[in-house]
């Protein structure tokens, strides 16, 4: 597990020894310097997110202080601001908010807004997942995608909060789902995917009909299909991956579950997805190797500019 640090994401001193030049840092400093959109949290396919981020970690970087005002100015309007649709759209717009928030640091009443804003949004009923009815209870429910990525919200909300009963409820659901012994309130569905111990990953060893299932996200799988042999390829267990390698990045940083949980089952995840299931990442979901090799074990294949993933972005940058 790393050492507890100040960040819930990246801290200042991490920041400053990361490089102000090649391609990653170039892409990001694109997005950082573009006309933003209207901040969202209805969205869940806008890249507003991952773009302030990027201003965020362009500015800690190099001492923009205007480009830090414009960061700081699309977070209070976002506190302002923010119409509701789904769970999910929520749920992968937060993160990269909250890290922006965190990097550029907010003032009094700055802060106030926005912290305000988080208290209300996780508990803002809508239309959540797996009997959930706002961001909290489908991040307690939910074993699939909707799950993952509302375990990485209310990560960075906890964390970002001081909130450590909230922080210790979610690493238990996400230890839980990773295939740990931790109290379990996630709703699993019927899927021949599963094998073995139910789990959001199946457990190491698990096989059907001498196929290896060691690292299958049932859950999502099944969204190709269900079992068959040679397995479908899908884009869903990868969304899942995106969400739950973010919840398990935060609850390390913060102390409160190791990233290695479940015998390694983010990297055994992945494994199957780009070996076994001839699957690799790519695209949006290019970020989750960067943050498996900084905080995990495994080799894949990084690119080295990566799209923004639906909840985070830059990894290429911040995990380089």
């Amino acid at each position: 597990m790393t050492t507890p640090s100040a960040g819930v994401w990246i801290n200042a001193k991490e920041i400053a020894a990361l490089p102000a030049s090649g391609a990653a840092w170039t892409s990001m400093r694109a997005a950082a310097a573009k006309s933003w959109g209207t901040p969202t949290i209805a969205d869940q396919n806008s890249s507003d997110d991952t773009d302030t981020l990027a201003g965020a970690l362009v500015s800690a970087r190099s001492g923009d202080e205007a480009m830090k005002t414009k960061v700081r100015n699309h977070l209070m309007a976002l506190a302002s601001n923010h119409p509701y649709e789904r769970v999910l759209g929520l749920a992968r717009q937060l993160p990269s908010y909250i890290i922006a928030a965190d990097v550029v640091g907010l003032n009094a009443s700055q802060r106030a807004s926005f912290e305000s804003f988080l208290r209300e949004a996780v508990h803002h009923k809508m239309a959540g997942h797996s009997g959930g009815d706002d961001l909290a209870s489908t991040a307690y429910l939910s074993p699939n995608n909707w799950g993952t990525m509302s375990r990485a919200a209310m990560a960075a909300v906890d964390v970002y909060l001081g909130d450590k009963a909230g922080l210790a409820k979610i690493a238990d659901t996400q230890e839980a789902w990773l295939g740990g012994t931790a109290p379990n309130t996630l709703k699993y569905s019927s899927t021949n995917w599963h094998a073995g111990k139910a789990a959001g990953i199946n457990v190491r060893g698990s096989q059907r009909d001498g196929h290896t299932l060691d690292g299958v996200l049932p859950e999502d799988q099944r969204r190709t299909g269900e079992y068959t042999w040679p397995a479908p390829k899908g884009s869903y267990p990868h969304e899942a991956l995106q969400g739950a390698v973010v919840a398990s990045v935060i609850l390390d940083r913060a102390g409160a579950l190791p990233f290695e949980a479940g015998d390694h089952a983010l990297q055994r995840a992945e494994q199957w997805l780009a070996t076994t299931n001839g699957n690799p990442a790519a695209s949006d979901d290019g970020n989750t190797p960067w943050l498996l090799a900084k905080y995990g074990a495994g080799s894949f294949a990084k690119a080295a500019t990566p799209s923004p993933a639906k909840n985070i972005a830059w990894a290429a940058w911040t995990a380089a």
